[in-house]
């Protein structure tokens, strides 16, 4: 039997899905690598803090 998700569940499993999409383009063999990653930080720092907020008590 299938459990239903909680809409708190379904968020924090959206955020770890967009940060293992952004992720998962950044490639070390790229030229611009360094700075393809410093791009996407503040966008990663802002799901892990969103993240937070339904997994940190």
């Amino acid at each position: 039997m299938n459990r239903q998700f909680t809409e708190e569940e379904m968020h924090a499993a959206d955020c770890l899905q967009e940060m293992q999409r952004i992720i998962n383009q950044l490639h070390i063999s790229d030229e611009s690598f360094l700075e393809d990653t410093k791009k996407e930080i503040p966008r990663l720092s802002e799901l892990l803090q969103d993240l937070e907020k339904y997994t940190v008590e």
